[in-house]
Parts: structure tokens; sequence; C-alpha cells
């Protein structure tokens, strides 16, 4: 069904791979840094956080308090052990960014296809 609630949806979740697949080549670039720690983006971390955004309001004094945690960036230690202290498993990495980019390429047909359905009930066929 096409609504501006599905691609919007569609184009903040197509917005999150982008950065995510940011993150991931920029630990495949830096994959020989001594000291560098991998960085990607949990995608279940950032459910979490746009559910702590909504308002939170205690109702019943036995209800418990909302948190807000704020770190979107998850930190992974892959536990790749090198003398130069890098945190990078470039094979991992690399698994990593194709699936990302899969995601990526699976969320445009998804959109591509919302807006096709969007534009045959306009009355517009192409």
């Amino acid at each position: 069904m096409v609504t501006n609630k599905t691609i919007g949806q569609l184009t903040s979740v197509l917005s999150w791979a982008t950065e995510r697949q940011k993150l991931l080549n920029h630990n495949i670039a830096n994959a020989d840094t001594p000291n560098y720690r991998r960085r990607d983006l949990d995608f279940a971390q950032v459910l979490q956080e746009k559910k702590n955004r909504l308002p939170l309001r205690r109702t019943h004094p036995r209800h418990m308090a909302g948190s807000t945690h704020q770190s979107l960036f998850a930190g992974t230690d892959w536990g790749v052990v090198r003398v130069d202290q890098n945190g990078v498993d470039l094979e991992v990495e690399m698994v990593t960014a194709t699936q990302n980019t899969m995601y990526i390429q699976s969320l445009t047909q998804e959109l591509n296809s919302q807006f096709r359905r969007l534009r045959t009930a306009i009355g517009r066929r192409s």
C-alpha cells in the first residue's frame, strides 16, 4: 500500500543505511591505522533512540521512569588481536559493507516500486 508514511519510513531507513555505509567505508579505509577502533551504527539501538525521543510521562506512581540514552554509534571489538591495537578485521568489514550495500539496493528498489505505484494510482503509466 502506498502511503506518505511508508515512503517516509523507507527514506528514513535508507538514510540510516547510507550513514552506516559511510562508517563501514571509513573502517575499511583505516584498517591499517594504529589504535583505530571500528565504528558502526546499530539499527536496534537507533530504533530505541527514536522510541526514547517520544515524550515520556509517568501516569502512575508505580510506572518506571523513562531513559534517554543518546549514543548512536556502537564501538565494537571483534576480538582482533593486532600489535598496533587496530580493531578492524578487514574481511568482516568487507562482508558487512557488502551486506549493507545489498540492503541499500533493496530499499531503493522498494522505494522505486512505491513511486511507480503512486504514479499508476495518479494515472500516469510509465
